[in-house]
């Protein structure tokens, strides 16, 4: 088995697209998720965030790379709302 250092360059690179804080890309991802689909309510854009905040997979991806992937619609596919989406009772 062989250990590459990793360059400095890279390292900086990786790190600039970590997102430390949680709040920080729940704030993101929403943020996106609004522009994307403007007639979003904030607190649904929030909710749903602050679910995919708790998965390791979506956590480890830019947070506005998550919005445009939950709003990426198939070839011949309406692009998907969450603004009609019910909202989970509390």
């Amino acid at each position: 088995m062989t250990t590459e250092s990793q360059r400095p360059e890279e390292a900086c690179a990786r790190a600039a697209h970590v997102v430390v804080s949680t709040s920080a890309w729940v704030h993101r991802c929403a943020k996106r998720m609004l522009e994307l689909d403007p007639e979003l309510d904030p607190l649904a854009a929030m909710h749903t965030v602050d679910d995919l905040a708790t998965s390791a997979r979506w956590r480890s991806m830019l947070p506005e790379a998550v919005a445009e992937r939950l709003y990426a619609a198939e070839p011949g596919e309406a692009t998907p709302s969450f603004a009609t989406r019910p909202m989970p009772h509390a």
